[in-house]
């Protein structure tokens, strides 16, 4: 058995599970790569959450109603009363806020201010525990609910409970039948809030779920892609071998030195053929077509072309030979990266496509200014997370090099490929 092919064999035999894993992670660590720009935007996202502007409702129309409560007339507290209250009040909506950043800590705050209007004797005479802002707690729980592990969702929850039945056994407006009437609301309003977070919570946790396996379908799908690809790649070369097998053997006697190039172009196709196989799990049955060149890449960007979209394309320095399979990765990649400007952007738009060779191989760059028309909410999400860059940079990948996709400031995306030549490839496998 030859080397190339021993070394083959382990690879095709390596753990399905494992191999999809792998993918997993690699793809996805390629793909989303952030800039602080894109970060910095997160960030403000999540204050903009529907959970934020609920607490921000509930503040404002709440807190009021709670400051005009304590203060009439009827009630007659006495200054330090409402001095102590209101600060109590408010600190109840600001845990609401800081309990969609940090859950655990904005329940324990809430927990003691609860408490503390419950079990301190002025308050707890004018009834300061049952006034409106105490809504805001029930958030607070909902969001222990939402974002925590179940354990301490349930602990939250009989937390609780625990105050409810503080509540309603120490408040001295309740009497009798009134007190367990008061329990049982106090603790249906707390299990409601906790319901509402633990079933978002079930209900992300599917989103999140559905995503993932749609990346790992995308990455299989890409792998079956590769796999036809890699059909034409090995039927291309053994086309080669047997075209240039037969000028080596009518030449064998009469010119042994044109005899001997064909034998060298009969190695290097086998070659370059089992490099390529390496990276099939399985080859199944595919058309043959025809194979993309460096042409390819100025149709590709001639096919984008449209009114109000100005598309250029730059080569820099000397070509050099690439196997198929990297041409087919730099093909796919920059034909998913134009794909991606024309889709996601609104007319006019200038697209900039360059490829750089530097000897070693080369570097494709495509950079949109994210167009002239109104900035989609979702344009920055779509391109991050979409299935279609996590295909292409997984065939990246399995020719040896390296896709990155970053948002531009203040619009726009880049993506850029690098990719070996015949030659560096070659020479890492030696």
């Amino acid at each position: 058995m030859v080397p190339e092919a021993r070394r083959l064999i382990p690879a095709a035999e390596s753990p399905e599970r494992a191999i999809r894993a792998r993918m997993l992670r690699e793809s996805m660590m390629t793909v989303k790569q952030e800039t602080d720009a894109v970060r910095t935007a997160r960030a403000w996202y999540t204050w903009l959450r529907a959970d934020v502007i609920v607490a921000l409702v509930v503040l404002v129309v709440l807190l009021p109603a709670s400051i005009a409560t304590i203060t009439r007339a009827d009630l007659r507290p006495d200054g330090a009363t409402i001095a102590l209250a209101i600060p109590l009040f408010a600190g109840l909506h600001a845990m609401s806020l800081l309990a969609t950043r940090i859950p655990v800590a904005a329940f324990a705050g809430a927990s003691a201010i609860m408490a503390a209007l419950a079990l301190v004797p002025s308050i707890q005479q004018i009834s300061g525990v049952l006034f409106p802002s105490s809504v805001a707690y029930l958030l607070v729980l909902g969001q222990v609910a939402l974002q925590c592990q179940p354990i301490r969702g349930l602990l939250a929850l009989g937390s609780g409970v625990f105050g409810a039945a503080l509540i309603a056994f120490t408040e001295p407006g309740f009497d009798g039948p009134l007190r367990w009437g008061a329990f049982l609301g106090l603790i249906g309003a707390v299990s409601a809030a906790w319901a509402v977070g633990a079933l978002l919570r079930l209900r992300r946790m599917q989103t999140e779920e559905r995503m993932q396996a749609s990346v790992e379908r995308a990455i299989v799908d890409e792998r079956m892609r590769i796999n036809r690809d890699l059909h034409d790649i090995v039927a291309h070369s053994m086309t080669v071998m047997i075209a240039q097998a037969e000028v080596a053997r009518a030449l064998l006697r009469d010119d042994v030195e044109r005899s001997d190039h064909a034998l060298g172009i009969v190695i290097e196709s086998g070659r370059d053929a089992l490099r390529g196989m390496r990276s099939a799990v399985a080859v199944g049955d595919a058309p043959l077509g025809p194979l993309p060149t460096i042409s390819s890449i100025a149709e590709l960007v001639e096919a984008v072309r449209r009114p109000g979209s100005e598309v250029t394309l730059e080569e820099d320095g000397d070509r050099t030979p690439l196997r198929p399979d990297v041409m087919l990765a730099l093909h796919h990649a920059v034909r998913e990266a134009l794909t991606n400007a024309v889709r996601h952007t609104s007319p006019p738009v200038r697209i900039d496509v360059s490829l750089v060779w530097t000897g070693t191989g080369v570097t494709a760059t495509v950079t949109d200014d994210g167009g002239a028309g109104p900035i989609r909410a979702d344009a920055g999400r779509e391109l991050g997370t979409g299935t279609g860059l996590i295909g292409v940079s997984e065939r990246v990948r399995q020719a040896g090099g390296i896709l990155s996709a970053r948002e531009r400031t203040p619009r726009g995306w880049t993506v850029r490929v690098e990719l070996p030549g015949a030659d560096a490839a070659r020479g890492s496998a030696s």
